[in-house]
Parts: structure tokens; C-alpha cells; sequence
């Protein structure tokens, strides 16, 4: 079955309060994702470092840029601001799925499994569980026939991944590529939607203003990815909203890569410690700890927070 490396270049014009989105699309054929090899991207140069079945890196716009093919939808923001009436925002989005030739049945049964495991973890206090699920239901998504299809459109996509953002199934500080892997695809089925799409119950479930909580999300998680340290990417992983400091490496790509692990294997470790008062300290040590052989120095909330007094 071939995959194809999707480029989406989405224009956003704005003149005295009134939008414009305009799309334009660019297919890549697996076939020629190699090693080395430079083609032309909207009038830029995107060369491909190296690939395997799981990631591709790539450089464009003199920025590295490391691609899951199987969950991740990255998307790269640009701002022109030519005068205080008339603004222009550019944003370049990446991400792989089938061949859009390619008819695959979509699973009612299946997603509600997914969505049902989600729920429990949740309900469980396990939100870590929810990583892999989150993973899977992103490559359902996007391998139905993107973006649109008679099995599923993309107003309901864009319903699915509501659900998710809104009910919490990850937490956008443990894993912020994901959160934005999701925020992305929402925003996209949101531009390839038709009226024709909205049925009884999506008219009646559907929160059509939600893509400007979206868009916040989107604009801070694509600074933070771009760049945990930069001093404008720290403004944004710190206005994700709460009270309390949290330490930024967790914005890193190192982190995100294996805080399932870890937490997984806390799980285990603490599988018989008192859930009660002092238990977050025992947690945070033996995280820390998890964190450190792996390679990864993480300051826990008590240590960004000392003035907070924690049980």
C-alpha cells in the first residue's frame, strides 16, 4: 500500500476583520523520499536527511524537522504583517497518510473502543495510558481517504478530535506533539469541511467556534516545538494556562519520545504505594529517577514551585 508525504500551504488573508483561506496542495510519492534527494515546496527547497518505515527528517525554510509517519502532523506557521488593515499568515503543513486512491473501511465499533479505553483511563487517573490510543486514532484518521470520503467526512473528524481536546484524553504539557498533532488535523478537517457534511446530530453536537481555541493552541505548540528554549517558545509553554511552572524539557522531542515508557514503568514500580497524602513525592522521585537514566535531567512540580506548599 503506498504512502504519500503531504504538503498543505494554507493562506489566510484578513482585510478590516474579513478572512480568506486559501489551500494548496502538494502530494509526495514515497517513491522518491530518499536520502539527499531536494524537490521544490512552494518556492523552497525541502531536502530530505534521512528516512526509515517510522521517521523521516527533513530540512526546509534552513530549519531540521523530525516527521513521525504514523501519528504526527506538523505545521509550520509564517506571519506577514504588511499594514495595520490588511495582515497575511502562511502556514505549511506535513504529514503522511495512504494513497488517497485507496478505499478503506472505516470501523464505528473500532473508534468507539478506542474512544471507551480513553474515557476509562481517564476516569482511572491513568491519562498516560491514553498515549498509544491517541496515536492510533490520529493514523485511523488520517488514513480514511483524506480528506474526504463517503464513509467519513471531515466534520465528523474534526467532531472526534474535539471530543478528545476537550475531554482531556492527553495531557498537552506530557506529550505537546501529539496535542498538536491533534489540534492540526481538527484544523484542517475544519478547512476541507462542505455544509453538506453537517447531518441532525452534528447540527445539534457540533461547537462551530471551537477552531478559535484551536488556533490559539496551534500558533503556541508550533513556537514550542519549533524551539523549547527560545525565549518566545517558553512565553508560550508557560501561558498553557494553570498556576504552577513546569519545567520546559518536557517540550523536548527527547522527552516526548519516552515519557510512555517511563510512566509505564512508574506504574509498575509503584503499583503498591499508598495512594495517599505524600504519595506525588514518592511519584516525582521515582520519575526523576526513571527520567535520569534515560538521560533526561526533569525538575519536578515541588522544585519549579517552591513556594507552593504540595500533599
Amino acid at each position: 500500500m503506498k504512502q504519500y508525504f503531504n504538503i498543505i500551504k494554507i493562506e489566510t488573508s484578513m482585510d478590516s476583520g474579513v478572512g480568506n483561506r486559501v489551500k494548496f496542495w502538494e502530494h509526495v510519492d514515497t517513491d522518491v523520499l530518499v536520502p539527499g534527494h531536494t524537490f521544490i515546496v512552494y518556492g523552497r527547497e525541502l531536502t530530505i536527511i534521512s528516512i526509515d518505515e517510522d521517521v523521516m527528517v527533513f530540512d526546509y525554510r534552513d530549519r531540521t524537522f523530525k516527521l513521525n509517519r504514523h501519528w504526527q502532523v506538523l505545521g509550520t506557521p509564517e506571519f506577514d504583517t504588511s499594514n495595520e488593515r490588511l495582515s497575511k499568515q502562511a502556514r505549511n503543513v506535513f504529514f503522511f497518510s495512504i494513497d488517497r486512491d485507496t478505499e478503506l473501511e472505516w470501523s464505528d465499533k473500532y473508534a468507539a473502543e478506542l474512544i471507551g479505553q480513553m474515557n476509562k483511563n481517564n476516569d482511572d487517573g491513568n491519562i498516560w495510558r491514553n498515549i498509544p490510543l491517541v496515536r492510533e486514532f490520529i493514523h485511523e484518521l488520517k488514513d480514511v481517504a483524506p480528506f474526504r470520503s463517503e464513509i467519513i467526512n471531515p466534520v465528523y473528524k474534526a467532531h472526534f478530535i474535539a471530543s478528545m481536546l476537550e475531554n482531556d484524553f492527553i495531557d498537552k504539557r506530557e506529550t505537546p506533539r501529539l496535542f498538536q498533532s491533534l489540534c492540526e488535523l481538527y484544523r484542517l478537517y475544519r478547512d476541507f469541511e462542505h455544509p453538506s457534511d453537517f447531518d441532525d446530530y452534528l447540527q445539534e453536537h457540533f461547537d462551530k467556534n471551537y477552531f478559535r481555541q484551536v488556533d490559539k493552541w496551534i500558533y503556541s505548540f508550533a513556537m514550542i516545538v519549533r524551539d523549547p528554549q527560545w525565549e518566545h517558545a517558553l512565553q508560550c509553554w508557560n501561558g498553557l494556562g494553570g498556576m504552577l511552572k513546569v519545567d520546559p524539557v518536557q517540550a523536548t522531542e527527547e522527552w516526548e519520545e519516552v515519557i510512555y515508557e517511563v510512566e509505564k514503568e512508574l506504574d509498575e514500580q509503584l503499583k503498591d504505594e499508598p495512594r495517599g497524602m505524600g504519595f506525588c513525592f514518592s511519584y516525582w522521585s521515582a520519575k526523576r529517577a526513571a527520567l535520569a537514566r534515560r538521560g533526561i535531567e526533569w525538575r519536578s512540580p515541588s522544585a519549579m514551585n517552591p513556594r507552593v506548599m504540595f500533599d
